[in-house]
């Protein structure tokens, strides 16, 4: 049987799950993988810089928690652009995973995005690289033993985005970038607690979650045909390798999502020094609204002949 996973594990799971399986065949699934881009222009505008006027305005001085997350997708959508490097790490599966990269997002409304990452367990590596050209998502995966290619027609797919239960996946990063993904984690957990946490040289709000009930329901894993009804899905019974809260700083003065931690806690909705934490994601060197090479958004994939991924992707991520 297989999990369905919405976007908690889209930012995390569904990066460390999907790539990691290159390395864990036999106990994962099918993995994603790729190289880093070429650099970005420089001459950006840095995180350390002054928040533009908009986002400062938006902020209440005691948001919501809910609130703030919301304000922070939107927030996300309206830059002009934005670059970020990725680390990641991870345990899963009694390994420790180790994923580098970087995030590219075109103008609003472009759909051109791209992500490039390289995942790292010993001595082994896989990589993913996934670019929106406007028109398609192509996802370039190779891993210890295999290459792949895809292709994902953008008008298809992107209906599904914004249907009721959509299950948003790694896909999502390529297909509708970082403010779909949060905007999914938003749609999946209810934020009730927020604190002020320095990360770094960044302001943060800290905010946690945890599951709403319904998204632990789309969780349930697929029967198969024939097979017996699987039980009820609760956050106690979900898989050891599932968080049961999330926690994601989001900057005072940008609203951007600087890390997300994923943990695995014996009492949700509360932080704990015993909660185990499974992944913690960071954005660093974020820049907003910068010249990008229009270069980085096309994919050349020569004599290849991709695998149309549409059909995989709307079962995938529509409603059952």
């Amino acid at each position: 049987m297989k999990h369905r996973l919405p976007i908690l594990p889209a930012i995390v799971l569904g990066i460390v799950g999907a790539v990691a399986a290159g390395l864990f065949l036999a106990r994962a699934k099918k993995t994603e993988p790729v190289s880093v881009a070429r650099p970005v222009a420089a001459a950006a505008r840095s995180t350390a810089s002054v928040a533009p006027p908009h986002a400062q305005a938006n902020l209440v001085p005691a948001p919501k928690p809910a609130d703030l997350v919301e304000q922070a997708v939107k927030q996300l959508a309206s830059h002009g652009s934005v670059t970020a490097k990725i680390n990641m790490q991870s345990e899963l599966f009694g390994e420790s995973l180790t994923v580098v990269g970087q995030y590219l997002q075109g103008a609003p409304d472009s759909r051109r995005l791209r992500l490039d990452l390289k995942l790292k367990q010993g001595g082994q590596v896989c990589t993913l690289r996934q670019v929106s050209d406007g028109t398609a998502v192509w996802v370039q995966q190779n891993t210890l033993e295999t290459s792949r290619l895809g292709r994902i027609d953008i008008n298809r797919a992107a209906a599904a985005l914004h249907q009721s239960g959509f299950r948003a996946g790694i896909d999502v990063l390529a297909l509708g970038g970082l403010a779909q993904v949060l905007d999914s984690v938003h749609r999946s957990f209810e934020f009730q607690s927020l604190r002020a946490e320095k990360l770094g040289v960044h302001a943060t709000y800290a905010v946690l979650g945890v599951w709403k009930p319904a998204a632990v329901e789309r969780l349930k894993p697929v029967d198969q045909p024939g097979a017996e009804s699987s039980p009820p899905l609760t956050v106690d019974s979900l898989p050891e390798f599932m968080p049961t809260q999330i926690e994601v700083f989001i900057g005072r003065d940008d609203l951007f999502p600087y890390q997300v931690d994923y943990y695995r806690a014996a009492h949700p909705g509360t932080r704990s020094d015993s909660d185990q934490l499974l992944a913690r994601m960071k954005f660093v060197d974020v820049h907003f609204d910068v010249p990008i090479d229009p270069a980085q958004f096309v994919f050349s994939p020569g004599e290849r002949v991709p695998v149309d991924d549409t059909e995989a992707f709307l079962r995938r991520t529509l409603p059952r």
